[in-house]
């Protein structure tokens, strides 16, 4: 069996460094309590977590396609000024790509309802994004697990229930 080479880039405090040390990206705030990267092939994904303030959450999503050379920022929350073309939700959940070119990312909205679960997906790459609600999930979203892609069924897992989203 083939080992998985390793991720591209990395987090160093506030910088997205590719692999030969080149800062790709600065975080505009001032320190990223958690990050988080997922590659497949030449593809990056990297989602910054910068805290949490008004019931919304300081998320970027990042993405590259050449390998962490270049990343371009394609998700955030617009209430902390930072605006992307794309959103999650109030908050970001567990995520998952599958592939070079879709990805999959759970979120949450606390004062939405009784706290809302929806499903954010892009399969082109990042050039579009489709949101669904997932209801079953409504006031589930402080105890989301995790999200796993199986063909075109999504199941999204939180503490004591399970939800399968089929993607159109």
């Amino acid at each position: 069996m083939l080992a998985t080479p390793p991720c591209p880039v990395h987090v160093v405090g506030k910088r997205v460094v590719g692999r030969a040390g080149a800062v790709v990206y600065r975080y505009p705030g001032n320190f990223v309590p958690r990050a988080e990267i997922r590659c497949a092939g030449r593809t990056v994904w990297v989602l910054l977590h910068g805290g949490a303030a008004s019931n919304h959450e300081l998320y970027l999503g990042l993405r590259s396609a050449d390998g962490g050379r270049t990343v371009r920022l394609v998700l955030s929350e617009p209430y902390f000024g930072i605006k992307a073309p794309h959103r999650i939700d109030g908050y970001s959940g567990p995520w998952t790509i599958a592939g070079v070119n879709a990805a999959y990312f759970v979120g949450w909205c606390p004062p939405c309802g009784r706290g809302t679960v929806s499903l954010t997906y892009t399969l082109d790459g990042a050039r579009t994004f489709h949101r669904l609600a997932v209801p079953w999930l409504t006031g589930y979203g402080a105890v989301l697990r995790s999200v796993d892609v199986a063909g075109n069924h999504v199941t999204v897992v939180a503490r004591g229930r399970t939800a399968t989203v089929t993607i159109p």
